[in-house]
């Protein structure tokens, strides 16, 4: 299988992350020196090969390639076993997000670059939902895709019940839950859990947390979108371990 990711910021995070098979880099002949310099350097570090093509050699490969296109392997995912080894070896609180029905690839991309710049070690998807086009999602996380470390879960409640083995608390975010984020201890090891636009957060998950906790809102508006959601819950997480 082989992927082509669009555009200087992803094209750039996946040489920087070193984490796929890139078999070429794609510049446009038109595309101005400084502009493409980065990913030039970038590739030279890498060993990738370099070709400047035409514009509509380009087009023919993405859609909007802003004229750099990189023809790569899939972007390898964290096992369990990975991902325990990961949580082990940190020398501070983990924190692992768990996103359950994430099926939209933007949405899915913009959640990433907040995790990515809120501290998030590990994500967590549920592999059967994980049917999205990896091109949008590593264009719409600005490259977080290709940095963060990824898992993809059979059993999301088994993956669970090994990290809370680990200390890991399991923190599920909900409308009209009791308690507050603003209330809840979140320096502390932990899963976040967070459900899709869709059908929200499981009833199996929702079982299994330790605390549930709701975002206030003012009476009457709808809830919040899962992007939203996300974006507030991690932000109160970095807040309380002190904008690390």
């Amino acid at each position: 299988m082989t992927d082509r990711l669009e555009g200087r910021v992803s094209v750039l995070a996946a040489l920087e992350a070193r984490q796929r098979t890139i078999e070429v880099v794609l510049l446009s002949r038109a595309a101005k020196p400084e502009k493409v310099a980065e990913v030039l350097e970038g590739a030279r570090r890498c060993g990738v090969p370099v070709r400047q093509v035409e514009e509509a050699e380009l087009g023919a490969q993405a859609k909007t390639h802003g004229g750099v296109v990189a023809v790569c392997g899939p972007k390898p995912l964290l096992s369990a076993a990975e991902l325990y080894r990961k949580v082990d070896a940190l020398r501070e609180a983990p924190f692992v997000l768990l996103l359950e029905g994430a099926d939209d690839s933007r949405n899915l991309g913009y959640v990433l670059r907040t995790a990515e710049a809120f501290g998030a070690h590990a994500v967590l998807l549920r592999r059967r939902a994980f049917d999205v086009d990896a091109t949008a999602v590593s264009r719409a996380s600005s490259g977080a895709f290709e940095r963060l470390s990824i898992g993809l879960v059979e059993r999301e409640l088994d993956e669970v019940g090994q990290l809370r083995k680990r200390g890991l608390k399991l923190v599920g975010c909900i409308p009209r839950a009791r308690t507050s984020i603003y209330e809840a201890k979140l320096a502390e090891p932990l899963v976040l859990a967070i459900g899709g636009e869709k059908r929200g957060l499981s009833g199996a998950v929702r079982s299994r947390c330790d605390v549930l906790v709701r975002i206030p809102t003012r009476p009457g508006p709808s809830s919040l979108s899962m992007t939203q959601a996300a974006a507030v819950a991690m932000s109160e997480v970095a807040r309380q371990r002190g904008g690390r």
